[in-house]
């Protein structure tokens, strides 16, 4: 799959990092290439609440799969989810700023295992693991997604 192969497959209408997704987050993301970590800070509102005032689970397993794909991207990854294993260790509130890390653990060739967490204050409020599938490695991989990341 050629990267011109990978530009087609993103309309840049994903409900986590699309712009152009009218009910997306609009995640946009600090990348470290040489690290392979990716972090974003988000502020969630009350209509993707589970629970009155907390974030729906759901979207909590959202922000943590697309934090560890990106982490995956820095590195020029473009990855798929394989597994994804997910801890919620209190309530995440909206209406806060929310932090999100994500980092590889492990580039194992066929799949890459990656971590994430998600804080509130420096509280870890929910974390995660997952072992995502390489689609496409990309050299240029920070050029393809530049309008998602923060400068």
């Amino acid at each position: 799959m050629a990267v011109k192969d990978i530009m087609k497959l993103d309309d840049d209408n994903c409900f986590a990092c699309g712009s152009k997704n009218a009910i997306g987050l609009k995640l946009k993301f600090r990348l470290d290439p040489g690290n392979g970590t990716a972090v974003s800070e988000t502020v969630i509102a009350d209509h993707f609440n589970g629970w009155k005032g907390a974030v729906h689970g759901g979207i909590i397993t959202t922000l943590l799969d697309e934090i560890m794909v990106y982490a995956c991207t820095s590195s020029g990854w473009f990855t798929v989810t394989g597994t994804i294993e997910v801890k919620f260790h209190k309530p995440v509130p909206t209406g806060e700023l929310l932090k999100i890390t994500g980092k590889i653990e492990e580039n194992r060739g066929r799949s890459i295992r990656t971590s994430a967490t998600l804080e509130v204050e420096n509280a870890v409020l929910a974390s995660a693991k997952a072992v995502l599938i390489p689609v496409k490695y990309c050299e240029n991989s920070m050029d393809i997604i530049s309008e998602r990341l923060i400068n």
